[in-house]
């Protein structure tokens, strides 16, 4: 463990200087990638007397592909990000530093380099791992990405490394650590067998297949979830006309007092719709059973929770709809508008994001919740962000 973080700070040294040099001057086995983003937050909650909390955060990403013959590749990729803000100044127990030390993997691969009273420097591993190929197999061994999702907020078939909807400087999403077998049985139909290991030593094994009928893409899939459930899932994506038509669903049985104990079930429905000047509308619906209820003290502790498929959401049937809207080939627009029936409440995310040159992007982006929390009242949780990002 000493060695790791030194190590981790030395790659990390390395790989910004190698991003000065252009593509064209790496060997062709070895690429870099990345980018850059310097983020100013803004946060509200009225809950804590209307008094505004302001961190500013950046944040370094790193993407190092090997590719030492045409079978085998290996990737490293790590986010490195240096936050300051009252979050951290008003913390006497330092349980926000600690909790971005807290690493969910099997192998503890994030660590604060440095802090102090009001910041952070984090440097954290997501993606490690090595991948064979040969014909139509494909095995893939450590931290990766492993996307059984097909809609677009909520992903009930993504039983192994969930992401939330309102992170805003996360598109990589999180990574697991697993061992995952893929058998390619035709141009579009595929096998695949996973086995992912956590932190707690819980394992998720399962495995799909994936195939075509007519215009749809389906996929089936069942395993064991962190150890404690039996799941089923569905998922298609189609088209009804020229609408574009998919879902997901999973059910959730406890392995322990089988047939004494509640399952759970999770269905997320989605339709999207683009005109031929390029304006787009998205719906999506999810419903989550919740047998045990999912109570939450404010819109905060909900949103700086990590996810799991089985807690997707706080309230048991919710509605998304956005719309966006290229004004020219620079400057795009969206609005995106969630309601909870459970608590009366609703989520309203208006952002623009405008290109300023090559590689050069700059986001404004609103987040506001609302709704009547069991146990707390009413409550409202604002926050602002502005964002640029350079890519190399």
């Amino acid at each position: 463990m000493s060695l790791i973080k030194p190590i981790l700070t030395f790659l990390a040294a390395s790989a910004i200087i190698l991003a000065g040099y252009s593509q064209d001057k790496q060997d062709q086995k070895l690429t870099l990638d990345g980018y850059v983003t310097f983020l100013e937050t803004v946060m509200d909650l009225d809950s804590a007397g209307g008094f505004w909390i302001y961190e500013t955060q950046l944040h370094n990403r790193l993407n190092i592909n090997y590719v030492p013959v045409s079978r085998l590749s290996f990737s490293l990729q790590a986010r490195n990000r240096l936050i300051t803000g009252d979050r951290f100044r008003s913390d006497p127990g330092d349980l926000n530093k600690k909790a971005m030390e807290r690493d969910p993997g099997l192998a503890d691969m994030s660590f604060n380099i440095a802090s102090g009273k009001s910041y952070v420097l984090n440097s954290s591993v997501d993606r490690l791992w090595m991948k064979y190929t040969v014909n139509q197999f494909e095995a893939t061994v450590g931290r990766q990405r492993i996307n059984w999702g097909l809609t677009w907020v909520w992903n009930p078939n993504d039983w192994f490394n969930n992401f939330s909807f309102f992170d805003v400087d996360y598109p990589e999403r999180p990574g697991s650590d697993a061992i995952r077998l893929r058998y390619f049985t035709g141009p579009l139909s595929s096998g695949e067998l996973v086995l992912k290991a956590d932190s707690t030593g819980k394992l998720t094994a399962a495995g799909q297949y994936r195939f075509n009928r007519g215009r749809y893409d389906f996929q089936v899939q069942g395993g064991i979830l962190a150890s404690d459930d039996a799941g089923l899932g569905i998922g298609w994506a189609g088209g009804i006309g020229n609408m574009g038509f998919r879902g997901e669903l999973s059910y959730f049985h406890p392995l322990r007092k089988f047939t004494d104990s509640a399952g759970l079930f999770l269905v997320s429905v989605a339709l999207d719709y683009t005109f031929d000047n390029s304006l787009s509308f998205q719906f999506e619906g999810l419903y989550n059973q919740q047998p045990g209820g999912n109570r939450i003290t404010d819109f905060m502790s909900f949103y700086q929770r990590p996810l799991t498929v089985k807690d997707l959401s706080f309230t048991e049937w919710n509605l998304f709809a956005q719309v966006s809207y290229p004004f020219t080939p620079l400057l795009n627009a969206s609005l995106a508008v969630l309601y909870f029936p459970g608590i009366k409440g609703y989520y309203i995310g208006p952002s623009v994001t405008w290109s300023l040159g090559d590689n050069l992007d700059f986001s404004f982006i609103i987040q506001m919740f609302d709704g009547k929390l069991p146990d707390r009242g009413r409550q409202t949780f604002t926050l602002g962000f502005l964002r640029f990002k350079y890519s190399f």
